[in-house]
């Protein structure tokens, strides 16, 4: 394994769209696999990280200023909507304002300053997936027309953290094959040290105006701690994946998540072509993921092609940015290459060493280019009151 390289501005050295595709046909021949880990031998320096984290806050999503079965050593209770926000609201109104508020707790919180005696690793809930698992063959048929949102409240927010959010005006489509919401939150690690709910508004959109729109499905998931998982209250992660089933007014859902133990705050703050170019008609797909645990953590899924990177700043708009990694594990980042056929051509894998604060970069190298990526650590707070004595 080799270190990730250090990195510095776009390269001068990018090649020219032709040598791009000549190299992208050579590469089509077999599947390459590229991994490196580790931390750059010269990290970023204190001004550039705030920088980054300054200038990287403003973009995250959401910022506005019957019991389950035991699994993973979690409980899941499915309550309805309306009792839900009634409880909510004479528990937390006074104290956190609408029931339709979002988070304003940012990611990276500690990234740059001092990190606080109560702050520390936390065991966060990652959730990897939605997936519409089927619906109402009387009423709906494939492809749907989906809009509205998916977020949770935690012990350290109990506003909304988006997950999820689409007005009717850019709805998502689904279809049997590719039934997955697109996710682009959290906007900071959900913490698992108290209940979880997830909040699942959706809507399936009409053939022409709103009023033919239908509810999908409206619920709230309650993740609680199982009190028999011994293992959980010593600390000790078991890994397994969590599939939580949802059943809806016309469909069921899938929520496929996982406790991470001990986990630090890893947010994604930029991937960006630095030698090289992207293939034109390639399509992408940006991953990470923890060594512990079998599932991608999807940041960006456009192997259809349709995604452009800029030659001229080289930025990959990753979708999704705040993940979540063990104190003691490694954070895995994966660039993926597609042929318009969907066939996966060229792949690097990278890995990064968790830090509790500031920030690393890593290194991922294919045929055609070089994505590095910039990644910002922070510890994490469990409740509210630990943000207020810190006037966060």
């Amino acid at each position: 394994m080799e270190p990730a390289g250090a990195g510095g501005g776009v390269a001068a050295a990018r090649s020219s769209p032709a040598a791009v595709q000549a190299t992208e046909d050579d590469a089509a021949a077999s599947t390459l696999t590229d991994e490196h880990v580790g931390d750059t031998a010269q990290p970023p320096s204190g001004q550039t990280v705030q920088e980054l984290v300054d200038s990287f806050s403003g973009q995250l999503p959401g910022r506005i200023c019957a019991k389950g079965k035991s699994t993973a050593g979690v409980l899941v209770e499915e309550k309805d909507l309306v009792s839900y926000r009634r409880d909510w609201e004479k528990s937390w109104g006074d104290k956190c304002g609408s029931f339709e508020f979002y988070s304003c707790v940012r990611a990276m919180l500690f990234t740059c300053k001092r990190t606080p005696p109560h702050a520390g690793v936390k065991t966060c809930l990652q959730i990897f997936s939605v997936r519409v698992m089927e619906i109402d063959g009387g009423y709906l048929e494939w492809p749907l027309e989906v809009y509205g949102l998916v977020a949770t409240r935690d012990s350290m927010d109990h506003n909304r953290n988006i997950i999820f959010r689409l007005r009717r005006d850019a709805c998502q489509l689904l279809t049997q094959q590719d039934p997955f919401l697109a996710l682009t939150g959290p906007s900071h690690a959900i913490v698992f040290t108290g209940p979880v709910d997830i909040e699942i508004q959706l809507k399936v959109k009409g053939r022409t105006t709103e009023h033919e729109d239908k509810d999908f499905i409206s619920k709230v998931l309650v993740y609680g701690r199982d009190p028999s998982d011994k293992l959980a209250d010593a600390g000790i992660g078991n890994h397994d994946i969590v599939r939580t089933s949802c059943f809806g007014e016309l469909c069921s859902l899938q929520i496929t998540s996982a406790l991470i133990v001990e986990a630090v705050e890893a947010t994604v703050i930029s991937a960006e072509v630095i030698e090289g170019l992207w293939p034109p008609k390639s399509g992408i797909r940006v991953v990470s993921g923890t060594a512990s645990i079998d599932e991608d953590f999807v940041l960006l899924d456009a192997r259809d092609g349709t995604l452009r990177v800029d030659p001229a700043q080289g930025v990959i708009p990753i979708t999704r940015n705040v993940v979540c990694v063990e104190k003691d594990g490694r954070l895995k980042l994966s660039v993926e290459a597609y042929r318009k056929s969907g066939r996966m051509y060229a792949i690097s894998v990278t890995e990064l060493i968790p830090k509790r604060s500031s920030a690393s970069t890593a290194i991922c190298k294919l045929p055609f280019c070089t994505v590095e990526f910039t990644v910002a650590w922070s510890c994490l707070v469990a409740t509210v009151d630990d943000l207020r004595k810190y006037g966060i």
